[in-house]
């Protein structure tokens, strides 16, 4: 009910559900600006995936297409180069373009107007987390107008969903109280689901789905209090959830008496069977964010990718996305794939390495 009415208070509808599991990659922006880009379609489409997220709005505030002119004086604009021509070649071999904008972590944006919207301590000290970044107020209706500006010339570009990531509050290198500029009274939950609903309803008349990312423990909890992140609150305003569920990110206790291989199943599959068993009734899908990166791998045994690719399957998801932060995927270069496409053979939970 609470989804109808949005869709009716927008004066929307939603846009056909895909009975097609999603089997994708994410694209980093240099990637996405040079020549590899066409090397990665060719890849994807020799491997039957259907789905790329292309880094639109980086995690330091840069925007890989033209601001919109109010936003001009912000100098976010580092272009993607022939970012037009490669949406046209996903669409042309059936790959769903997808937008990543990253939200509330910003340097950019941080800085201006000396600093009016950047998170601060509550002496006014500016906050920091441990990579060096600064954040953003989603209490700030500045900030919210100008990431939904972002996403609508996204779709104006001919990306069919924008996906929204950090959508949450920072997490690390916090040594004091927050001060938020522009607060409401609102708490952290309600503020981020807010500018979903709001992000939602402008969004949905450009034809596209919306989306965002959410922390892999978040589907494991009612809330996750120290992101801010609560799955059914989202999942209302959302078409699709993405969980980000890298076995690496999970504590090395959860499931420590399994074997390498069927720990790192178990934790894909529950993962994805929590969340659409949550979100089912919201008609909103789970695609989860899988690891392909070495970080840890070690820990998750042998062919950990296809591995993880089964769990997603079998969980009952609606597919899966590809993280490398390099944009290199082993996947690729393996000898046997399992897909949403071809899953005509199992996974072997035989434990046959110490290294991946």
């Amino acid at each position: 009910m609470i989804r109808i009415f949005f869709l009716f208070s927008c004066i929307l509808c939603f846009l056909p559900a895909c009975s097609e599991g999603i089997s994708g990659i994410y694209i980093n922006r240099y990637a996405a600006s040079s020549s590899r880009f066409y090397t990665l379609v060719s890849k994807m489409k020799d491997n039957k995936f259907n789905a790329a997220v292309i880094d639109v709005k980086y995690d330091r505030g840069e925007v890989g297409l033209p601001l919109p002119d109010e936003f001009g004086f912000l100098s976010s604009y580092e272009k993607i180069n022939d970012i037009k021509e490669k949406i046209d070649t996903l669409k042309k071999y059936n790959i769903k373009p997808i937008a990543r904008i990253v939200c509330f972590k910003d340097n950019i944006l941080a800085k201006t107007d000396n600093y009016r919207y950047a998170l601060k301590y509550s002496d006014g000290e500016l906050f920091r987390d441990a990579s060096g970044a600064m954040w953003v107020s989603p209490y700030s209706d500045f900030v919210r107008k100008y990431l939904i500006s972002v996403a609508k010339k996204a779709a104006e570009y001919g990306f069919e969903e924008i996906q929204f990531d950090y959508i949450r509050y920072p997490t690390d290198g916090i040594n004091g109280i927050l001060s938020f500029p522009d607060h409401n009274g609102m708490n952290g939950f309600d503020i981020v689901i807010d500018f979903l609903r709001e992000a939602y309803c402008e969004l949905k008349p450009y034809g596209v789905d919306v989306s965002c990312d959410v922390y892999g423990y978040t589907v494991w909890f009612d809330s996750l209090h120290y992101v801010m992140q609560q799955l059914e609150g989202m999942a209302q305003v959302a078409d699709i959830v993405y969980p980000m569920v890298y076995p690496s990110h999970f504590s090395d206790s959860l499931y420590s008496s399994k074997t390498k291989e069927k720990r790192t199943y178990d934790i894909i599959f529950d993962s994805g069977e929590k969340s659409v068993k949550r979100i089912a009734r919201y008609q909103t899908k789970t695609v989860l964010y899988i690891q392909d990166f070495k970080w840890k791998s070690s820990k998750m045994g042998f062919d950990y990718v296809n591995n993880q690719i089964k769990g997603a399957i079998d969980s009952g998801a609606d597919g899966f996305i590809l993280w490398d932060p390099s944009s290199d995927y082993s996947y690729f270069n393996l000898d046997r794939k399992e897909n949403f496409k071809d899953n005509s053979d199992g996974f072997d939970y035989t434990e046959k390495s110490e290294e991946p």
